[in-house]
């Protein structure tokens, strides 16, 4: 096919370049489903080179797409990609990877194929080329967690982008599998697929009692291990090298019937003997730690036994080699941290209801609530995610100041940001943990809840540090000190709590402007922070025409991309 320069580009390069063409316009404006690179019958311009013959290769494989729209909010284009686009990332100015999570459905009838796709786009910012990259058995290393009776074709569930500076490598995180794909941006395709693998709770500081008390301690019983189960991570160069670093979360699946976790004491045959060995029954089945929630997938022998029990979750953060060695881990920092300096509110977080008999409960107990709508949101209390995945690390941002490389983490259902100082990886330290969540308020009074999504970003010779919470739908922006001390300096409010107002976000250097996902109003936001200390929300972006939600953003030299679903 043959394109030509047309109004749609000349109106395209406009938005990004400056330029002024006043008689340009979009002849896709008002299309009600994104008109994909479409080729140009008009007379050649003479004027230009006559070499402009290009084929575009963006398959429709019936999965979701990224919308790219200059910052202005102009649509330019839309690529084609794999099921469930959870995470876009751009890992140059003309190509992103997108991270396709191909989720089961509810009632895991079926189960969409995860997948990876590589997107490269033209001088104009349309798209060239899609590449969607699938999985097999064979791209398997260690012991990547695969459904029982299922494949890595089906299973495997990407989630989250991290590209190196350089943009010739990409991982992309497979948090159900406790595993990350590494993928080759030079040729395109994914390397393998390798096990994060595990630690034993023995070996480490942690609480698994439920008593109403925050002591982690050593000694757990022995055979009881946690996987790491990323869901974000990052990328950085220190020194030369590269690596990624994570978020050790973790996650479980619940589909209709089907559920991979349960309560120890619950793992039973059909006569109601536990399953358990001799020594799991004798360590864990008259002790606080009964109901610790574990994979039903993991941990039998040949005898259907279980003689090892898997945890979802670290309550750690990792740094990893390019190639998926471990370099540090933080283990028992944050549980020692917060049970020294938040006892009372120790693995706490914010639970909700609409159940009559849990409400009647709430008021029973003297528990402080609110009603929401139908809902009332709540704090549990101490111990409350003890026996499942403790603080829940998520949110996570690289940066550098000065010669200095830090790590900001923040802690989903606790509240609150660590902050790390890695410029020697293997050396990592804590530089301190920012808390400002009012325990004591009714939740939507409390502060910033669930941070979710991060940027770091330098502007002006100063340093800052922008945090999306989900629960609260709101946006903090902290300024960050030569040392990586974070100092808030205002939260803004971008919806109703609980509505996921406030997810991903990323920022545009040129603009001095912030792009954030929001789950209540079906837009991308935009927020002015070219004085932070006043940062305001100035405009949305609506992607209506194209699409019905969206998972996440990216931005680079003013083309901002948004990863959605199809509409309809």
């Amino acid at each position: 096919m043959r394109f030509h320069k047309s109004l749609l580009t000349v109106a395209i390069l406009s938005a990004l370049y400056g330029c002024d063409d006043s008689s340009s316009s979009n002849s896709n404006a008002n299309a009600t489903q994104p008109v994909v690179s479409q080729p140009d019958t008009s007379e050649p311009d003479t004027t230009e080179p006559v070499d402009k013959t290009v084929t575009v290769n963006n398959p429709d494989i019936g999965g979701g797409q990224i919308l790219l729209y200059t910052t202005q909010g102009q649509f330019i284009d839309a690529a084609n990609v794999g099921y469930l686009p959870d995470m876009v990332k751009f890992a140059s100015s003309t190509s992103l990877v997108v991270a396709n999570e191909g989720e089961p459905t509810d009632d895991y009838a079926t189960d969409d194929e995860g997948s990876i796709s590589v997107i490269n786009l033209s001088a104009d910012k349309t798209v060239l080329d899609v590449k969607t990259l699938g999985f097999t058995d064979e791209m398997l290393e260690g012991d990547v967690r695969i459904k029982p009776d299922s494949d890595a074709k089906h299973d495997l569930e990407p989630e989250y982008v991290a590209v190196n500076e350089a943009g010739t490598q990409a991982w992309v995180s497979l948090q159900e599998n406790n595993a990350v794909a590494i993928v080759d941006l030079t040729t395109n395709t994914i390397s393998k697929v390798k096990s994060l693998g595990k630690i034993e709770l023995k070996d480490q500081k942690i609480d698994i009692a439920d008593d109403d008390t925050a002591n982690p301690v050593l000694g757990s019983p022995a055979n009881i291990f946690a996987l790491y189960m990323p869901d974000t991570l990052q990328a950085v160069n220190i020194g030369g090298v590269d690596y990624y670093i994570t978020a050790n979360e973790g996650d479980d699946r619940e589909y209709g019937n089907y559920e991979d976790l349960e309560k120890a004491k619950d793992l039973e045959n059909d006569q109601g003997e536990s399953l358990l060995s001799a020594q799991l029954q004798n360590d864990l089945l008259d002790t606080d730690s009964k109901k610790l929630r574990v994979l039903k997938d993991l941990g039998k022998n040949d005898a259907g036994v279980y003689d090892e029990l898997y945890m979802t979750g670290t309550r750690s953060f990792t740094i990893w080699n390019a190639d998926g060695s471990r370099v540090f881990d933080s283990g028992s920092e944050f549980e020692e941290e917060i049970a020294l300096n938040y006892s009372s509110y120790f693995n706490t977080r914010v639970d909700d209801t609409d159940d009559a008999d849990d409400i009647q409960d709430l008021i029973d107990d003297s528990v402080p609530y609110e009603m929401i709508d139908d809902t009332a949101f709540f704090f549990e209390g101490v111990d409350a995610r003890t026996l499942k995945k403790g603080v829940e690390p998520e949110a996570l941002a690289i940066h550098k100041i000065g010669d200095k490389t830090f790590a900001y983490i923040g802690l989903e259902k606790q509240g609150g940001m660590f902050v790390y100082d890695i410029s020697t990886p293997a050396n990592a330290s804590m530089v301190e943990y920012v808390n400002d969540v009012d325990y004591s308020a009714l939740p939507s009074a409390a502060g910033d809840l669930a941070p979710e999504g991060m940027v770091a970003f330098e502007q002006d010779s100063k340093h800052y540090l922008a945090v999306a919470n989900e629960l609260s739908s709101t946006l903090a922006l902290y300024e960050l000190a030569t040392d990586g001390r974070a100092t808030k300096l205002i939260s803004i409010n971008l919806g109703g709590f609980g509505t996921g107002a406030a997810e991903i976000v990323d920022y545009s250097p040129q603009d001095k402007k912030l792009f954030v996902t929001n789950a209540q109003t079906k837009k991308v936001d935009v927020i002015d922070v070219s004085n932070p200390a006043a940062a305001s929300r100035t405009s949305s972006i609506d992607f209506s025409a194209y699409a019905d939600d969206l998972q996440s953003v990216s931005v680079k030299d003013g083309v901002l991309a948004i990863a959605v679903k199809r509409k309809g």
